[in-house]
C-alpha cells in the first residue's frame, strides 16, 4: 500500500509528465487509503488536472466513447474516496 503511495507521489512530482495525462492502466494502480488524507488538496487537485488534460474536465459521461468514460469514472472515483474517506478516518481500516 505503501508503494502505490510513494508511486503515486512520484508521479506527482514529474515535471516531464506535466502535458501528459496519466494512462488508464497508470490510473487503476491508485489505491486511496488514510495516508493520502494529510496532502488531500495535492492528490485531488493532481486527479482534476488528469481530467482537464484528458479534455474530460465538464464531459457528460453519456457523450463519452467507452474508454473515455471508464478513465472519467476512475479519476472521479478517487476523488470522492478521498473526499469522503478522509472526512471518515475509520473508513480505509
Amino acid at each position: 500500500m505503501k508503494l502505490v503511495a510513494v508511486l503515486f507521489v512520484g508521479l506527482l512530482a514529474l515535471p516531464a509528465r506535466a502535458d501528459i495525462p496519466m494512462t488508464y492502466e497508470e490510473l487503476i494502480q491508485i489505491k486511496v487509503h488514510n495516508d493520502m488524507c494529510p496532502s488531500i488538496d495535492k492528490y485531488v487537485d493532481f486527479l482534476e488536472r488528469q481530467l482537464k488534460l484528458k479534455g474530460l474536465e465538464n464531459a457528460t459521461p453519456e457523450n463519452l466513447n467507452d474508454a473515455d468514460r471508464k478513465y472519467n469514472a476512475e479519476v472521479r472515483i478517487a476523488i470522492w474516496a478521498l473526499r469522503i474517506g478522509c472526512n471518515n478516518p475509520n473508513r480505509y481500516k
